[in-house]
């Protein structure tokens, strides 16, 4: 079959023949229809995950639907011919965390799809059948590989915030996969928000898919700090701000404009930045920093229903083949992309 190989962390990807994958017991292979070429995947590849060279060559890819194609001994529940789509994270489905539904906090964490095993920037791909969830009735396959990550993430963020009628919402880096869906989210949830991001093209394609409760935000300009301020009820700036980026100077202006009680969500993996305002900010503020962690695999399965029901709408700049690929991740490295682009093998 043809798959997207990389050779080597941080290396580039080329498209080669490899062997068709063969389920291993507890796995199913899945005809790949539709997978997420993004960011996320863009980082994995320059070793943002996993670095371990004998980890690769590695087939990358995790933010995915399709078809069931064959299963492994030892699977129940899951046949041939049914519907799926992929869950990012190896779990060990055992731990209390697993047990409670909090699989995105698994204590016996196994790794990532895509990274510390194959993945599908390919025709098939193999996955433990646990990391198999059911596509639902009406979603598309196109459906399934946004609501993998780049509406699950949004949709846990938003639980973990309380993201309401009340909240003034700034989403930092709203032109990306998980920002213009995340800013779909928050609104659908009676907020008001402030999608912002640094490029023209990015703020027209934010204005082009939302709502009206959605204002797109130039943060390339001064006082930007005081600019969040005007823009909220009041004056009194967002009560939640989501980074997407990990830009330090953004986040201090943020974290100057938030209202007071605020919360500020990071969910980046930059890991050699860091952001640490003055202990006496949190008191005076009485503010929030905390990260987010992915998603369960619940709110994977439930944000499909949202697009399946048409709640939210899918958000796709471009579709390609897996001879395009390598040229997607070289315009994502060269920041020359936004939205979310779709593979279909």
């Amino acid at each position: 079959m043809k798959a997207c190989v990389l050779d080597e962390w941080g290396g580039s990807l080329t498209v080669d023949t490899v062997p068709d994958p063969e389920p291993e017991p507890d796995e199913v292979c899945i005809d790949v229809r539709a997978c997420g070429v993004t960011r996320t995947i863009e980082n994995s590849i320059q070793g943002g995950l996993e670095d371990d060279p004998t980890l690769t060559p590695r087939v990358p890819g995790h933010e995915f639907a399709g078809i069931v194609d064959d299963v492994g001994d030892d699977v129940s529940g899951i046949v041939p011919g049914d519907r799926v789509l992929a869950y990012f994270y190896l779990t060990c489905g055992e731990c209390d965390a697993c047990r409670r539904g909090a699989t995105n906090q698994c204590a016996n964490f196994g790794g990532w799809y895509g990274a510390t095993r194959d993945g599908a920037y390919a025709e098939r791909a193999v996955i433990p059948a646990s990391n198999a969830l059911p596509l639902p009735d009406g979603a598309s396959f196109v459906d399934g590989a946004i609501a993998a990550d780049g509406l699950a993430t949004p949709l846990h963020i938003c639980r973990r915030a309380e993201v309401d009628d009340a909240d003034t919402v700034l989403v930092v880096g709203a032109a990306g996969r998980v920002g213009i869906h995340l800013s779909q989210l928050a609104a659908l949830r009676g907020a008001r928000v402030l999608a912002a991001d640094i490029a023209d093209d990015r703020l027209a394609h934010i204005d082009s898919v939302t709502s009206p409760a959605v204002q797109p935000i130039d943060v390339r300009d001064d006082d930007v700090a005081a600019r969040l301020r005007e823009a909220t009820p009041n004056g009194d700036g967002p009560t939640v701000v989501v980074d997407t980026v990990g830009n330090t100077d953004t986040l201090v202006d943020a974290w100057e404009a938030l209202a007071m009680g605020g919360q500020l969500i990071s969910l980046t993996t930059h890991h050699e930045r860091s952001f640490a305002p003055p202990l006496t900010e949190f008191v005076v503020k009485e503010a929030a920093i905390s990260g987010s962690r992915y998603a369960t695999k619940d709110e994977v399965v439930r944000a499909a229903r949202l697009l399946a029901d048409g709640r939210i709408d899918p958000v796709v700049t471009e579709r390609v083949g897996l001879e395009d690929v390598p040229a997607v991740h070289e315009r994502i490295r060269a920041g020359e992309s936004y939205g979310m682009v779709v593979l279909e093998p």
